[in-house]
């Protein structure tokens, strides 16, 4: 069967607009398409095939294995395991591709369990998977969802959607943060030329405090969430809370923890270091993009065009989030805090105080 001009080697059957579902991708080609599609997670269900998540995970996708045999279906806890899984994938705002060697009967299994997760019962599930070949195809599969059915029940507090409603839409905020370190990098393109670059050529910076604004805290936050794979993160979160722990007891009782203060005294390195690379390269901070600059041309960039453009986009995002405009900026934040999360609390604490004004 060829092909229609134009058309991807493969087709994504989007259920909404964060999932869909197929067939097991059997090329190169395939796996592009996928990505090229706006994919960047995959939850396989094919006990047949016992290298291809690995295959997928190295080409960059986000994966969850649920071996699964043919004409079979999960058992409960593996279930709700691989279906909490892909709650907080579409949560985090990723697009997610189920698919088991032909995309119908473990494939519609897994997702017949995943609306019924969401609430939608069994009707309107079936509502759901109309007009979808990925369906439950024999007894084994249909009984499996009776009886996740069951456990589960019907959401009636308020209408069931499989579509998580965050309140902002960050996606303006994040345009002009990008068009932001996009003037940047032109900037040290054409004073520095093509230099080794910190997190790529060396490591210098990654032993430097690193301090970010509350738009930077957020956009990099986000950015961890959905390019990063959950094992990933748990060790990102766990590295960070160690290094802020050492450079927090290495920096108690001293007058001054300046930002010259290195962390390489405390013993602790930039949680994104990871073999000498920045897990976060593309992505990562102005404050960790302008280090190649030169003191005097750091100084000029920051104070005329970074500084007053990230303290405006905080503030924008601070009203988007509150409904009020904030006196000042939010205060700056450290990467170990934006990597572990708990910049969320420091943001409430903020929040707090400054409402008590």
């Amino acid at each position: 069967m060829t092909r229609k001009k134009d058309a991807p080697a493969y087709t994504l059957h989007w259920v909404t607009d964060q999932l869909a579902v197929g067939q097991a991708p059997m090329s190169y080609d395939q796996l592009d398409a996928i990505k090229d599609q706006g994919v960047t997670a995959i939850m396989n269900l094919c006990a047949e095939f016992c290298d291809l998540h690995d295959i997928e995970s190295g080409h960059g996708f986000d994966v969850y294995y649920l071996p699964i045999p043919d004409e079979e279906a999960p058992d409960m806890p593996a279930m709700e395991e691989a279906l909490a899984w892909l709650d907080e994938a579409i949560y985090l705002g990723k697009k997610v591709l189920i698919h088991c060697r032909h995309g119908i009967g473990r494939t519609g299994t897994v997702l017949n369990a995943y609306l019924l997760r969401r609430g939608l019962g069994h009707k309107l599930a079936g509502k759901k998977l109309k007009g979808l070949k990925s369906q439950p195809a024999n007894f084994n599969q249909w009984w499996t969802l009776r009886k996740y059915g069951r456990r589960t029940g019907k959401l009636t507090v308020r209408e069931p959607s499989l579509e998580y409603k965050h309140l902002v839409d960050l996606s303006p905020f994040f345009g002009d943060y990008e068009a932001l370190t996009a003037r940047a990098e032109e900037r040290i393109r054409i004073e520095e030329g093509d230099c080794a670059r910190c997190g790529q050529g060396h490591t210098n910076c990654c032993s430097t405090p690193i301090r970010l604004s509350f738009a930077e805290a957020v956009y990099v936050s986000h950015r961890i969430n959905v390019t990063l794979p959950s094992e990933k993160r748990q060790q990102l979160i766990s590295r960070a809370m160690a290094a802020a722990r050492t450079e927090a007891s290495t920096t108690r009782g001293l007058e001054s923890a300046t930002d010259e203060w290195c962390l390489a005294v405390s013993g602790a390195m930039c949680p994104l270091l990871e073999d000498e690379r920045c897990l976060l390269y593309p992505s990562r901070p102005l404050q960790c993009r302008t280090f190649e600059l030169s003191e005097t041309s750091q100084e000029e960039l920051w104070n005329t065009e970074l500084e007053p453009a990230l303290s405006k986009l905080s503030q924008d995002i601070f009203l988007a989030f509150t409904g009020f405009f904030p006196d000042e900026s939010p205060p700056r934040l450290t990467l170990p805090d934006v990597v572990s999360g708990r910049y969320v609390q420091r943001f409430f604490k903020y929040l707090l105080e400054h409402q008590k004004r």
